[in-house]
C-alpha cells in the first residue's frame, strides 16, 4: 500500500514529491517535467516578484480561493525554497528565472531526491472511503492518499492530455469545460511576410485589451500579448491590433522625405506586410486617403483570430474550486483526495504565474498531508 500517490509528474507533482520524499509518482508520459522544460522559452520563469495582491490581478478564477492558496505559500516562499535547493534567483522585470537561465536546473533540484516513479498511465480510480484503487493497463495500485497533478489539456505531447479531468469526474467531481489559455493566436489574414519579427502591440476587442510583445508567425502571433489575450477569447472572434498610434500628417514636416515604412515606430518589414505598396512611398507623396488608411491600419488593424490549442501552455477550466478546500487542497467530496496545479479551474497570465500556482497548491497539499 502506497501512503501518498501523486498522479502526474509535472511541475506541481514534482514540487509535491520534493516535499514528500516517500511519495510515489505515477507518470504515464515516460518522463517527468517535459512541460516544465519548455516554460519561459526553456529558461523557466518559476515565479514573479511583487505583492500577493499584485499577483492576484494576473489570475482568473475564484479570487478568494486563489488568495487563500497564494498566501499559504507565497512567491517569496517559492524563491526561498528554490534557493535552499540551490537555485539562485535572477529578476528580469519581475520574472524570476534561475540564474543560469536553464529550466533543466529546476527539474534537477526537484528530482535530486530521486523520487520513485511508476511509468504507467492511470486509466481509472475508485475509493472505498479508506483507500484508493488506481487502475493502469497492467494492474491496480493501492494508495491511502492521492494528489491529482495531471495538468490540464495544454501541450498534450508533454502529458497534459486532460485525462485528470476524467479521473476527477470518476470520483464525483464537476469539471468546468476546458479551453486553451496562454496560447498563440491564428490570424486571418496572416502576416507571414513578417514572420519572425517581434513588435510591441495592443490586442483589443470591445473593452478587452492586452498590451505586450508579440512575435509574428506564419499563422498569426505568439508571445505574451497573444497568450494573455487568448484567455479572454471564446473560440474564433474578430479582434483589432494596434501596432502604433501614429499621425502621418504630423510626420510630413520633419520626415516627409522618408519612406513610410522607415518613419513609423514599427519594424519596416511588418509595415510592408500590413500596408503593402503604401509602405514603400515617401510620406510627402501620400494622398490624404492613403494617409488615413495607413493610420487606421496601424492603429486598428482587424483580424479574425482563434487560439491555437496545440500551442497552449495552460488550460482555462478544470475541477471546480467550490469542491476543493483552499486551506488544504483536499476534495470536499472525497476524503484523502487532493488537487494541485492546472487541473484546478484556475489559470493565469504568462510571466511565472502558472508555476507559482502549481507550486503553491502543491505546498498546501503537502502541509495538509504532513499534519496527518
Amino acid at each position: 500500500m502506497i501512503k501518498t500517490l501523486i498522479i502526474g509528474g509535472g511541475a506541481a507533482g514534482l514540487y509535491a514529491s520534493s516535499l514528500i520524499p516517500d511519495a510515489v509518482i505515477l507518470e504515464g508520459n515516460g518522463e517527468c517535467g517535459r512541460k516544465l522544460l519548455l516554460t519561459g522559452g526553456g529558461r523557466c520563469n518559476y515565479t514573479h516578484s511583487g505583492s500577493i495582491e499584485d499577483l492576484l490581478t494576473h489570475y482568473h478564477g475564484s479570487l478568494p480561493f486563489i488568495r487563500k492558496v497564494l498566501y499559504s505559500h507565497t512567491n517569496e516562499d517559492i524563491i526561498d525554497r528554490m534557493r535552499s535547493l540551490g537555485i539562485i534567483p535572477s529578476d528580469e522585470n519581475g520574472k524570476i528565472f534561475p540564474k543560469g537561465g536553464n529550466a533543466g536546473d529546476i527539474l534537477r533540484v526537484l528530482t535530486k531526491h530521486k523520487p520513485r516513479i511508476i511509468r504507467e498511465k492511470a486509466i481509472g480510480i475508485e475509493t472505498d472511503g479508506n483507500h484508493f484503487s488506481i487502475k493502469t493497463k497492467t494492474g491496480i495500485i493501492e494508495a491511502e492518499h492521492v494528489i491529482l497533478t495531471t495538468g490540464g489539456m495544454a501541450y498534450p505531447q508533454t502529458g497534459s492530455d486532460g485525462s485528470g479531468y476524467h479521473l476527477a469526474a470518476m470520483l464525483g467531481h464537476s469539471i468546468t469545460a476546458p479551453r486553451p489559455a496562454l496560447s498563440a493566436l491564428a490570424l486571418q489574414p496572416s502576416m507571414k511576410e513578417a514572420e519572425g519579427i517581434t513588435a510591441h502591440i495592443a490586442i483589443k476587442k470591445g473593452k478587452k485589451r492586452c498590451e505586450g510583445d508579440a512575435v509574428i508567425t506564419a499563422r498569426g502571433i505568439s508571445g505574451p500579448a497573444a497568450e494573455n489575450f487568448s484567455y479572454l477569447m471564446n473560440g474564433k472572434e474578430e479582434i483589432s491590433i494596434e501596432f502604433c498610434n501614429v499621425d502621418i500628417n504630423a510626420l510630413r514636416k520633419d520626415k516627409g522625405a522618408m519612406l513610410l515604412k522607415n518613419a513609423v515606430p514599427v519594424p519596416p518589414r511588418l509595415v510592408t506586410a500590413l500596408l503593402e505598396n503604401t509602405a514603400e512611398k515617401k510620406i510627402a507623396n501620400l494622398s490624404a486617403q492613403e494617409a488615413r488608411k495607413a493610420e487606421e491600419t496601424l492603429r486598428n488593424c482587424r483580424f479574425i483570430a482563434s487560439p491555437i490549442a496545440a500551442s497552449a501552455m495552460s488550460t482555462a477550466g478544470g475541477v471546480k474550486t467550490v469542491e476543493i478546500n483552499p486551506a488544504t487542497m483536499e476534495s470536499k467530496l472525497v476524503p484523502g483526495l487532493y488537487f494541485a496545479g492546472d487541473i484546478i479551474d484556475v489559470d493565469a497570465d504568462c510571466g511565472g504565474y502558472s508555476l507559482t500556482w502549481a507550486f503553491a497548491t502543491a505546498y498546501t497539499a503537502f502541509l495538509s498531508l504532513s499534519a496527518l
